[in-house]
Parts: structure tokens; sequence; C-alpha cells
């Protein structure tokens, strides 16, 4: 079993097929996962809910908890 990457290069990020992820960027809204969860669920969900994984398996990776919370630190200085 191979390990998924936790980081994704901008360019497979950019390739993710979102209809909410092209919906933000036309927008200009920022691409966080609090923004996401927001126009994705037109303001019906709270940051703060539970989202099931095999919802979450539908995000683009960028938003996914999972991904959050494995993506290594930038420097021992922030975190």
């Amino acid at each position: 079993m191979t390990k998924r990457k936790a980081v994704m290069s901008a360019g497979e990020l950019e390739s993710q097929d979102s209809p909410v992820l092209a919906v933000m960027k036309y927008y200009g809204s920022p691409l966080t996962r609090d923004e996401y969860l927001a126009v994705s669920y037109l303001g019906a969900v709270s940051p703060k809910d539970e989202i099931p994984a095999d919802v979450e398996e539908t995000f683009p990776e960028q938003f996914r908890r999972a991904t959050l919370l494995d993506s290594p630190a930038v420097s021992k200085e922030v975190q």
C-alpha cells in the first residue's frame, strides 16, 4: 500500500475538476476550507460540522480535513 502524498503540486491542484472550486476562482473567493464549505453547501453547513469521510473524499484535495491535518508545517516557527 502506497502512502498518499500530504502536499500536491500547484499543477495537480489546478487540474482538479470541481464546479465549486471553479465558481470560487471565478468570483475571486478565498480558497479556504471554510469558504469551500460555505459555497458548496450554500451556507447550510458550519465549518465545525462533522462531514462524513465518504463525502470528504469528493472534495478537492486542498479542502479535505485529512490533508489539512497531515500537511507538514512550513518551518518550525510556523506551527
